[in-house]
């Protein structure tokens, strides 16, 4: 990557001048959206969620963001110039301090052409921290980036693992910053949101393109652990990491039936979406 933007403005990465970023001793927010098809195709729906986060920390939203047509344009043309033509995540950082809010936006290219999807299944194991249902505010992105980070550097000492985070209630709740779902027959079960899960755009497309693959949904807040080794599938989903399948949990081995029509599906959706908004 040779080109960020930074405060409305594209520039070398090497000519962005940090330092005002980071004066104060700013709190940091990061967000990752997709790119790909020739577009962004969830670019307002991401734009809506880092609104809300933003209003947690008590910023509003920087003038830029407000300007959709803007900023997609600004994007874009970001991309362009770093030659990312295929797949990748545009990251946006926020530094908010007292009293302002600066932004630096990155990206980074794919090597597919599709919706990314992990070829090999992983190993599932179970975080030791856990999360909160009772507080909306302590299920925030921002709020949660330390647990999953922790979470992650766990998981990195085992070869293809990831992990469940449950609830202070036992229950099932997400993944490293990532939407669980789970089949048992002919039912996608999921997180309900009262759980604290994580929750992203991609959820409630998930859900719905399950529907459309005549699949009865269950959003559940009592999905235990026992009930996740009976499963037949399990697979996370993500703009950052993609469909993430799930091998095997313990001794139990999953299949990934579901899981690619999904991806299909999802993949299709993605390049409509980036179609109509031509």
């Amino acid at each position: 990557m040779a080109y960020v933007l930074a405060n409305n403005e594209i520039l070398k990465d090497r000519e962005a001048n940090l330092t005002p970023f980071l004066l104060n001793t700013p709190e940091v927010f990061k967000h990752s959206i997709w790119f790909g098809f020739g577009g962004i195709p969830l670019l307002n729906e991401n734009v809506d969620i880092i609104a809300q986060e933003l209003k947690l920390l008590r910023h509003d939203i920087p003038e830029l963001l407000k300007n959709r047509r803007e900023l997609f344009r600004l994007l874009k043309r970001m991309l362009n110039k770093n030659r990312y033509y295929r797949t990748g995540l545009i990251t946006f950082q926020f530094f908010t301090s007292e009293d302002k809010i600066d932004y630096l936006v990155t990206c980074k290219a794919f090597r597919g052409v599709d919706f990314p999807i992990n070829e090999q299944g992983l190993h599932l194991h179970i975080a030791d921290i856990k999360l909160f249902s009772h507080s909306l505010s302590l299920n925030s992105r921002f709020i949660k980036t330390p647990i999953w980070k922790q979470v992650e550097a766990a998981c990195k000492k085992n070869k293809n693992a990831t992990a469940v985070i449950l609830n202070e209630k036992e229950m099932v709740c997400e993944g490293i910053a990532a939407n669980l779902f789970a089949v048992k027959e002919n039912v996608l079960f999921t997180p309900a949101i009262e759980t604290g899960c994580y929750t992203d755009v991609l959820r409630q497309e998930i859900i719905r393109l399950a529907k459309q693959l005549k699949r009865k949904v269950l959003e559940t807040d009592n999905l235990e652990l026992k009930h996740l080794k009976n499963m037949d599938e399990v697979f996370f989903v993500s703009e950052a990491q993609g469909i993430q399948w799930v091998l095997g949990f313990e001794n139990r081995r999953y299949v990934h039936e579901l899981t690619d029509q999904i991806y299909a599906a999802l993949n299709k959706f993605l390049e409509t979406k980036v179609e109509s908004q031509k």
